[in-house]
């Protein structure tokens, strides 16, 4: 809760969209534009949201185009008003809680409207560089018939042949280099990637760090196939969830958990101020937070962390999983390994509240120049080891890692 907050503070929501219009209090369509170029020119891209499952209830549509949106399965009121509005249009909902009373929901199944949703699509297009798609899975066939089933016989509605997401992405890439990000939840990532989304969300990593269970951790990063680490979104926080602190209890676990999620391939989603280490979550419909102090060692944790993700190698290089043996206690930890260029680096974390230790084999090590020993750095700390390549190929390099640690060894 935010002490003291008045309406001033209370910007509304912004998944309830009236129209794909740039807010005259922040500038216009060519100011938007100028944004995005500006950027480019900075190297950094601009994305942008799209809400495909819902508009705003006042939004102009629900009056001059009732047909855009699920309707009550009945010829006239009285309508039930927990699911409703009062001229009969269907509240937006997940198939999940309660319906969503700030928003309706919309009839993909209308064939007229897809087309109207594909030129909102392609407008957003023209301004960004990544497009975020809100709920994205609840605008495939089978999950609005699994929710809208009634609704749709009603009014005589039949399911489509083909997908709106893969017409739309398809029509989006031919005018525009856009990359697509979906919101999404299991089971339905491989959905969505297979309709054409560059990138899904993958929240079941995240509630496995939550849970702590380090086999079940281990066992979903290593037997996802390469493909779907690859076009996933990582993540820690973001607008849905507690910041990261006070989801995982801690700030060390926090950062751990975000070492895992970090490394691994595929897009690493940031939120605004995580590097900061706060606990008060920023509400979506407030323009501020509870005030509070930056966390110096964690914003010092991801200055290096960033500095050291943004080499090639965690852009550009291969990603393999790596078993850690060789102790007691070598469960604790976790390890994978990327390789680019003659660079490798062996990222070993402990994702447990106790010291862990073991050996993880890694099978590029070779002499260099003719010496067996050769630098081993750890990328955090810049200490330098020399150790044994023929021993780090064939028993592995021997690790000890503290408690909620990560450590990333780079060797050539």
């Amino acid at each position: 809760v935010l002490a003291g907050w008045t309406l001033d503070d209370v910007i509304g929501s912004p998944y309830a969209v009236v129209g794909y219009t740039t807010n005259p209090q922040l500038g216009t369509d060519a100011d938007l534009s100028a944004l995005k170029n500006k950027l480019n020119g900075m190297g950094l891209k601009l994305m942008l949201d799209f809400v495909p499952n819902h508009s705003a209830v006042d939004c102009p549509w629900t009056t001059s185009f009732p047909s855009y949106y699920m309707r009550a399965p009945q010829a006239g009121p009285p309508y039930d008003s927990t699911r409703y509005l009062s001229n009969g249009i269907a509240y937006g909902y997940s198939g999940y809680g309660s319906a969503w009373t700030d928003t309706a929901q919309y009839n993909y199944w209308n064939m007229n409207f897809r087309s109207v949703m594909l030129k909102q699509l392609l407008k957003v297009a023209s301004f960004a560089d990544y497009i975020r798609c809100d709920m994205a899975y609840l605008v495939l066939n089978d999950l609005i018939k699994t929710n809208w089933a009634q609704q749709l016989s009603y009014w005589n509605y039949t399911q489509p042949t083909s997908e709106f997401w893969t017409e739309a992405i398809s029509t989006v890439k031919q005018s525009y280099n856009v990359q697509f990000l979906a919101e999404v939840y299991a089971p339905w990532q491989e959905a969505l990637q297979s309709v054409g989304f560059d990138y899904t969300y993958d929240k079941t990593i995240y509630d496995k760090l939550g849970v702590g269970n380090l086999d079940n951790i281990r066992s979903y990063i290593s037997s996802q196939p390469l493909s779907f680490h690859q076009h996933s979104a990582h993540y820690v926080e973001n607008h849905d969830e507690p910041r990261s602190p006070s989801f995982f209890g801690s700030n060390d676990r926090a950062d751990t958990a975000n070492s895992v999620v970090m490394t691994l391939p595929g897009m690493r989603f940031y939120f605004m101020f995580q590097e900061n280490g706060y606990f008060n979550k920023l509400d979506i419909h407030l323009r501020r937070e509870t005030p509070e102090a930056t966390r110096p060692g964690v914003n010092q944790y991801y200055k290096k962390l960033f500095l050291i993700l943004s080499k090639p190698i965690f852009h550009l290089g291969t990603w393999s999983y790596r078993s850690v043996q060789g102790s007691s206690d070598s469960w604790r930890l976790m390890a994978w390994e990327w390789n680019y260029d003659n660079e490798k680096v062996l990222v070993v974390i402990n994702y447990s509240d106790t010291q862990g230790t073991g050996a993880v084999v890694c099978p590029s090590a070779q002499p260099v120049g003719g010496n067996d020993n050769i630098p081993v750095t750890e990328l955090l700390t810049g200490v330098v080891y020399t150790r044994s390549a023929k021993t780090m190929a064939s028993t592995g390099l021997f690790v000890v890692l503290q408690p909620w640690s990560t450590q990333m060894f780079q060797y050539y």
